[in-house]
């Protein structure tokens, strides 16, 4: 009778050891499987949620930013240009500069491609007049001289000739349509300019041209104001070391305040953006390694458990079946004979377990994925990459597990066993 026969003659006769060894099996199989395909499709899940949530952070950060910027634009110029030879004593005294320069500077200036970091470039020209008896402030404006290398929307007031844009304080009585005289000269107000607790609530705005013809001044201007960079650092030594190389007669100063908030503004939305990201990824990384030490745990236990299982399982098969090894011993069947037996056994127990529990691995990870982690189904791959190792390793773990309890049966006397019988 040959090899083949006697055991699936034993497996039909002990259906339930046979049984019992292929579940140990195909459980310790299972769990690796579904171990494997849960970490794999958990971080695939998560990947494309870090990635959508990150995509959609960035989008209403940068909204934020947006909106921010737009916001610290309406606090006004941040920096403001003068002649180099310009005293700041006297110029924070008097409210500006009164040296001049040419009108031509801020067109130089807009021209240069090498000024990055300098943007929105309004000449101004002011002057203390006397007008109705109060002293206030005359301002010339020129409107916002435009970069060819920048699309930018301008800034600053556009204001027409023969018009006036007046302080708060100055247009009480008045209203937009009304003629004003200035000097001599009568212009038709334009706007009535909103309270700004600052000396913009006792000015006369008017454009350029017509501040110069009133302080017989022509293309002449005194001073600059322009919007600095948002970038990160010092940024007045970058600013004046690039307005050095274009316009070296001029000099450059900083409206702290200003600068501060908008710095911090911008600051916040990148600390802001930093730990909304960090965040996601420490979330993930925790939860992914949570599960990645659970299945550490799980594989090293599950196949142990498979191997004593088996092993067990094993040895009371060779005591059920000592007068049948007795006998084949007596009838003159070698060792080799003996432990084919019980060694095919286990190799076939162990290739059919690993077929079983990869199959009911990957449908319990699916499961779980989809109902207790909430994972879309599409985010499952079957780990197909395991099934050779597990068709492998599994019958080479119950041959191990086997081996002594079929040295058991190869080693038993004959004589004795029958003798016992």
């Amino acid at each position: 009778m040959s090899t083949w026969k006697l055991m699936w003659d034993e497996i039909r006769y002990r259906k339930l050891n046979f049984g019992l060894s292929v579940l140990a099996v195909t459980i310790a199989v299972g769990l690796i499987t579904s171990a494997t395909a849960l970490i794999d499709g958990y971080h695939r899940e998560t990947c494309q949620q870090i990635v959508a949530l990150e995509e959609s952070t960035d989008a209403e950060l940068a909204k934020m930013e947006d909106e921010t910027r737009k916001l610290m634009l309406k606090m006004g110029f941040n920096l403001l240009i003068v002649h180099r030879e310009t005293d700041m004593n006297d110029f924070w005294s008097a409210d500006f500069s009164t040296v001049d320069m040419p009108q031509e500077y801020v067109d130089r200036l807009a021209q240069s491609e090498s000024l990055t970091l300098v943007t929105h470039l309004v000449a101004t020209l002011q002057q203390r007049i006397e007008w109705n008896q109060r002293k206030v402030l005359l301002v010339g404006y020129l409107p916002e001289t435009p970069r060819p290398h920048e699309t930018k929307k301008p800034m600053g007031l556009n204001i027409e000739p023969g018009t006036v844009y007046v302080g708060h304080e100055l247009g009480v009585g008045l209203k937009p349509g009304d003629s004003l005289e200035i000097q001599g000269r009568s212009f038709r107000i334009a706007a009535i300019l909103p309270e700004k607790g600052s000396k913009e609530d006792i000015t006369l705005a008017l454009h350029l041209s017509d501040a110069q013809a009133l302080t017989n001044r022509p293309g002449r201007i005194n001073q600059m104001l322009a919007i600095g960079c948002q970038c990160a650092g010092e940024r007045l030594p970058k600013i004046r070391a690039q307005l050095a190389e274009v316009l070296p007669e001029t000099k450059i100063t900083e409206f702290n305040s200003i600068a501060v908030a908008r710095a911090e503004q911008r600051d916040l939305v990148a600390a802001e953006r930093k730990t909304v990201v960090e965040e996601l990824a420490t979330h993930r990384d925790e939860r992914q390694r949570q599960m990645e030490n659970f299945a550490g745990v799980l594989a090293p236990v599950g196949v142990l458990g498979c191997g004593i299982w088996v092993g067990l399982l094993a040895l009371a098969n060779v005591r059920q079946r000592q007068v049948e090894i007795g006998l084949l011993r007596a009838l003159g069947q070698g060792s080799l004979r003996i432990a084919s037996l019980f060694m095919g056994k286990a190799v076939l127990l162990g290739a059919l377990g690993a077929v079983l529990g990869f199959a009911a691995g990957a449908g319990l990870a699916r499961w779980l994925l989809v109902s207790a982690l909430s994972v879309a189904a599409s985010e499952f791959a079957v780990p197909v990459e395991l099934l050779p190792w597990a068709i492998v390793g599994a019958p080479l773990l119950c041959a191990v597990a086997s081996y002594l309890p079929t040295l058991v049966a190869v080693l038993q006397d004959p004589a004795v066993v029958l003798r016992d019988a």
